[in-house]
């Protein structure tokens, strides 16, 4: 009886010698989101300015503080590589961020015995770029060109939060990549007079 508390003392140890072992998975890193392979849109501006009027919530149902790489951050890198400033100096472009927003929506998950052996997609999120690029010349002309796009996407329950950290990088980079043709499309549409 004497090796009874022994035996029950070396396999306490040995069960936290094990669960020292185990490590957390790696948090992933994401690189930015660049346009930098892609031509410059010349405008015949002096200087592009960048404002952003989106204010991140920091509560549900937004979620935009854990995504990997930011929405409005990625927005702003896109007006370092695709837009140049080639102009005299009476001329500005100011491109302003509405909307960087992304949302998301708890779903409904089967009930009863069935949603025991049921695998449901439980949440919806939606990510939303607003933005206007405005140029006012020397003499008051003025151009203005917007772009909105938003793509949703839909995780199962079981996900894990690694492979929600890769959605989420995912889900920015195919939005910018929609930003990327609706804003081209509409610069060269609407501000061509600006254009060099």
């Amino acid at each position: 009886m004497i090796f009874r508390p022994l035996k029950i003392m070396v396999v306490f140890t040995a069960f936290f010698l094990l669960a020292a072992c185990t490590t957390a998975p790696q948090k992933q890193v994401y690189a930015d989101i660049t346009f930098q392979h892609l031509s410059p849109i010349k405008l015949d501006v002096g200087e592009i300015k960048i404002v952003n009027e989106f204010k991140p919530s920091l509560k549900s149902p937004h979620v935009e503080h854990e995504l990997p790489v930011k929405i409005d951050q990625s927005v702003q890198r896109w007006v370092r590589d695709r837009l140049e400033a080639v102009g005299g100096s009476g001329a500005y472009a100011v491109l302003t961020i509405k909307d960087a927003s992304a949302v998301e929506v708890s779903l409904d998950k089967t009930k009863g015995l069935k949603g025991v052996f049921t695998k449901d997609q439980s949440e919806l999120y939606t990510f939303h770029i607003a933005v206007e690029l405005q140029v006012v010349d020397i003499n008051g002309s003025k151009g203005l060109a917007t772009a909105e796009v938003r793509r949703s996407k839909s995780v199962p329950e079981d996900i894990t939060l690694n492979n929600r950290e890769k959605m989420y990088f995912e889900l920015t980079e195919i939005l910018m990549q929609d930003f990327d043709v609706e804003m081209e499309k509409n610069i060269r549409a609407f501000l061509k007079d600006f254009i060099r």
